[in-house]
């Protein structure tokens, strides 16, 4: 079975929470299948055999802004299928439902795709017009001409159930993971390194890893963190695309008078597991998440995890973590005076995340892909 992927989603080396799921699924099938092909944009991070990558430039982010999903839907949609069929591959799958084409075009083979939440009808507050219309008008379209969709956990095959109708036998649920060989207990001297390149004093910070979106409930984390104690900081590590909404946050700031909350930007992959090691806890209250990588890489790097009970997280996270109602400030706030101050409490769950990010593996993931795959033959 020649299985060709597209992994267009990767466009540069500072991947998002999907793109470092995509990289993790497409070097894991690299490592159990040697019959595949891989069209991406940026492939500094893939373990593929060059002769089996192509790189395509559909990197228009400088016209399009946040809309670069535009041109990576319209290079799908007219230009894959002839790739593909050149390619003489047996099945396609795609990490992001962009990839999928569809009719008038004709699709010669089984297409499979990943969907990690269907954000845009959940949570269409500042998402730009046109990805909502993509995901309103064009998805069913996707959906149907897929033979298998993948749901990274059973939330997200819930809504696309309700939001879509698609049928639940077309719907396999397959969890993601971390990366287990590099979230783990850094040790002293790295994690020092760290903490000295930021500023931040070991066990005396919580940390948000994650973009600064609205869908990721920061003001509520920001109003929930200016009652803790002043010894504390709040970092806040990722992407910010909406200045609109961080200059909402920094207003907030200012107009309340909270002090220690820093905004660090997008931080190396490889100083996550000390800074993720350093905090008292890794504060994750998204109103949607589709899988929820953080929380995880958290358990993994022994830090304790608080997240909202939305999405997915509840299901992730299991009973190794505090779980808070994501719009109750007075219970987020509450659940980091707890971390904060108890120290028995915090060693438990880390005890109970190292146990269960036991339970995610990335081959796991992978292997599971590849049999849905075969299975549509």
């Amino acid at each position: 079975m020649r299985l060709a992927i597209d992994a267009t989603i990767l466009e540069d080396a500072r991947p998002s929470g999907i793109g470092t799921a995509a990289i993790n699924i497409v070097n894991e099938l690299a490592s159990i299948h040697d019959d595949l092909i891989v069209w991406t944009v940026d492939d500094s991070m893939l373990r593929v055999d060059r002769g089996r990558l192509h790189k395509v430039f559909i990197n228009s982010r400088r016209l399009l802004g946040n809309n670069i999903y535009m041109a990576r839907a319209a290079w799908t949609q007219f230009f894959l299928p002839a790739l593909i069929k050149k390619a003489k591959a047996d099945v396609f799958y795609t990490p992001i439902p962009e990839g999928i084409f569809y009719p008038p075009l004709p699709h010669p083979m089984p297409q499979i795709v990943t969907v990690y939440d269907i954000q845009p009808i959940l949570y269409k507050s500042n998402v730009p017009l046109m990805r909502y219309l993509s995901f309103k008008y064009r998805l069913p379209l996707v959906f149907r001409s897929a033979r298998k969709l993948i749901a990274m956990s059973e939330n997200t095959k819930k809504d696309i159930i309700k939001h879509y109708g698609t049928a639940a036998g077309k719907i396999e649920v397959v969890h993601g993971a971390i990366n287990s060989g590099h979230f783990k207990p850094p040790a002293p001297h790295s994690k020092a390194a760290v903490l000295d390149k930021y500023a931040l004093i070991e066990g005396r910070y919580f940390l948000y890893v994650g973009s600064v979106l609205p869908s990721k409930n920061i003001e509520t984390l920001i109003d929930a963190f200016s009652s803790v104690s002043k010894d504390y900081a709040l970092v806040i590590a990722g992407r910010r695309p909406d200045q609109a909404y961080e200059r909402r946050c920094n207003a907030m700031i200012r107009d309340r008078l909270i002090s220690n909350v820093r905004f660090l930007d997008y931080v190396p992959y490889d100083e996550l597991p000390a800074l993720y090691n350093g905090a008292c806890a890794n504060v994750l209250v998204s109103l949607i998440e589709g899988f929820g990588l953080p929380p995880l890489e958290a358990m993994a790097s022994a830090t304790a995890v608080i997240v909202s009970n939305r999405g997915s997280l509840p299901e992730i996270v299991g009973d190794a973590a505090i779980v808070v109602d994501a719009m109750n400030i007075g219970e987020i706030a509450q659940a980091m005076r707890r971390l904060a101050s108890d120290e028995a409490l915090r060693s438990g769950l880390i005890k109970k995340g190292l146990e269960r990010v036991r339970k995610f593996s990335w081959r796991s993931t992978a292997e599971r892909i590849l049999a849905i795959c075969k299975e549509s033959l």
